[in-house]
Order: C-alpha cells, then structure tokens, then sequence
C-alpha cells in the first residue's frame, strides 16, 4: 500500500500541473482511480485546491477535469463513489471555481456536459444556474461602478485647488479619496515648475477606489495578471480546438442510433405501402429491361 501523504501530495502536484490538455486531466483521473481507496481524502484534495488556489486558470483548469473525471469512473471498472462525491459536493465546487463571478462559462459548460451524462440531476442544474445568474448580474456591477469612478477621474474640474498666499502662487491643494472619503492635503507649485513653492511639483491624483481595502482588487474584482490572460487564451483555443473535433466523433453504438432514429420516425400509413410498391415496380422494370438488353 502506498505511502497516504506521498499519494496526496502527488495528487495535489498533478491538479496544480493541470492544463489544457485532455491527456493531463485523464492522466489525473487514472491516477485518483488507481488510489480509489483513498477516494475521501483525493477528493478532499480537489475541494483544497480549489477553495485555497488563487489562480483563476486553474481552478478552470480542474473544472474541466471533474468532466473527464466523471467520464472515467461511470465506466466499467470506474469507482462510482467519487461521482457520488462530485454529485454531494457539486455547488460547493461550482461556488470555489466561480468566484467573484469568474469562470462562470467554464462552470456553465461543465455543469451542462455533466448533466447530459446523467451526473447531474435536472433540479441541481437550475439552482446552480441561478446562482451563476446572481454572480454575473454582481459582477456586471461592480464592473459599471469602475466605469464611472474612471469617468468622474477623468472629468474636468475634478479637483478644484483653493487658492493658496504663498510666495510665488503657491497653495495648498485639497483632494478628496473617491473610496474612502478622507482628505488628502498636498503642495502645489504655480506654474508647475518647482518655482517658490518648494514642492515636488507633481499634481495631486484622486485616490483610486478599492473595495474592501484588499490590495490587487479594484471595486471588488480581482486584477489579472497578463501572463494569465495569455495563457488563459491558448488553453481556451485548445479546448475548442478540441470541441470542433469532436463534433465529428462517431460513436461505435449503431444500435443505439438506429432506437433514437425509431423512436423519432412518424408511424407507417397507407402512402408510404403506395410509394414503396411504386418503387418496387420501378425496379422490377429496370430487372426485365437489363436481362432483354443481355438477351440480346
């Protein structure tokens, strides 16, 4: 039996290590049903690693593997109870991926492909999607509210400077924090060249507001890095790369097919024995016709 903390800590190397890529998340999946006696604490794994990450790509990145994971472990041979566990704990993940309403496509299409294989249930499907509509709705917000503090920023007159009795026009300029509210004094030159007024000459800037006084955010939604917008971009070209592909897939279930196309064809009636015995007289006269063309 395996070493448990050697088993976990490679577990968590390979989430961490997840990309775009079908053959890593099916890789990782092997690896979890290969130690499915340790499916609680694997799958505890997944929920740290999602909960506790800080980057968006990944946890998008281990949504896509839940997929795959899934995939593996309702076929023959597969350890249902870690579907089980994806089905008990499936809004608590959805809640770590999605965070400050990101992701929410991700979510979104994962949910559905788990819902078309019978993982999800229709009722769970509905509550999450109105819980992705709340956070799409919030995050709209919070991206209108940055719009309009840029443009009160960028108005003219935004900050009025009071009229100073220094030496050589020198003042005291008053500039109030949109966030905050708190006034912040500083010096200002008259001809913005250090001349008399024995400053900086720099211009006062309002403070940028930041929701929650957490650094890296700005009203509430989280700075990107731009390496992780760029690799956010390939590995989605990846995917539907992927997903073009796979449109063309033919399944090798001809039995299955050929149910569905019975069950959707209208019942027979009279017309189609009319057609069908036409075509059978048509082709009864193209049999004589080509055996007195040989006869000849």
């Amino acid at each position: 039996m395996a070493d448990p903390f050697e088993v976990r800590m490679r577990f968590t190397n390979l989430l961490t290590h997840l990309s775009a890529s079908a053959t890593a998340s099916i890789k990782t999946a092997h690896f979890a049903l290969k130690h499915r006696d340790m499916d609680e604490d694997l799958h505890s794994c997944i929920l740290e690693n999602l909960e506790r990450g800080n980057n968006m790509n990944n946890r998008a990145n281990i949504m896509y593997f839940l997929e795959h994971h899934a995939d593996v472990n309702t076929r023959d041979g597969g350890h249902e109870p870690y579907v089980d566990m994806v089905r008990r704990d499936i809004v608590r993940i959805v809640n770590a991926v999605a965070q400050s309403g990101a992701n929410v496509k991700v979510v979104r299409r994962v949910v559905t492909g788990l819902g078309e294989k019978g993982v999800l249930k229709a009722e769970v499907i509905m509550v999450i999607e109105n819980g992705l509509k709340e956070k799409e709705e919030k995050l709209g917000r919070l991206l209108g509210d940055g719009e309009e503090d840029e443009q009160e920023d960028s108005a003219p007159g935004a900050a009025p400077a009071a009229p100073g009795s220094g030496s050589g026009g020198g003042g005291a300029t008053t500039v109030k924090g949109q966030g905050d509210g708190d006034a912040m004094d500083t010096s200002a030159t008259g001809a913005g060249d250090g001349i008399g007024g024995g400053g900086a000459g720099d211009s006062a800037r309002p403070t940028p507001r930041t929701g929650a006084g957490q650094a890296g955010k700005v009203n509430g939604v989280t700075k990107v890095d731009k390496r992780a917008i760029e690799q956010r971009i390939e590995e989605d070209r990846e995917r539907n790369k992927r997903l073009r592909e796979s449109v063309w897939a033919v399944s090798g279930d001809d039995e299955q097919e050929l149910d569905k196309m019975w069950e959707e064809s209208t019942p027979v009636g009279r017309d189609e024995h009319v057609i069908a015995d036409e075509e059978a007289d048509e082709r009864r006269q193209f049999v004589r016709y080509r055996q007195a063309l040989l006869g000849r």
